[in-house]
């Protein structure tokens, strides 16, 4: 009896209050967060796209970290591994598809499929790749926590 006297308790609190992270007074709109979101994520590849670290810094968080090619890239390590790749003469063109973003409040987790292509001109080849990123509100900004890539399979 006394359980389910503490669970009546509990349902009540819950009921009356809701839960705590239901509806945080700091959280920003939906819509306007999800905007933001698609904009870093797309400015992300823009500062690799153009080696610039300090963009690149400016739009993740001090922790990051990157699943790609099989390997894990800490910091700037990412950034580093495709600047020295454009160093050698392969070029990456990235076209990202629509992003599937799901919120909670400073935390959101996104999903996209990036299209485009790889090499040395002019052998560039096709690639596809999935892609999906943690992002964290720092500061009244979105940053890349985690980022993941896989090339995807071919058809």
């Amino acid at each position: 009896m006394k359980f389910f006297s503490s669970f009546l308790v509990f349902a009540t609190m819950i009921a009356v209050t809701g839960c705590a992270h239901a509806r945080q007074p700091n959280c920003s709109d939906p819509v306007t967060a999800r905007a933001e979101i698609d904009r870093t994520i797309h400015d992300l590849f823009d500062a690799l796209r153009e080696d610039d670290e300090a963009s690149f810094k400016r739009l993740t968080t001090e922790s990051f970290y990157a699943f790609d090619v099989g390997k894990r890239f800490d910091g700037t390590e990412l950034l580093d591994a495709i600047r020295s790749a454009h160093a050698e003469g392969v070029q990456i063109n990235w076209s990202i598809g629509p992003i599937d973003t799901k919120l909670s409040c400073d935390v959101a987790w996104s999903a996209w499929e990036n299209i485009g292509s790889a090499g040395i001109p002019p052998d560039l080849q096709p690639v596809r790749w999935l892609e999906s990123a943690v992002i964290v509100r720092e500061n009244e900004r979105w940053k890349i926590d985690f980022f993941h890539s896989q090339r995807a399979a071919k058809p």
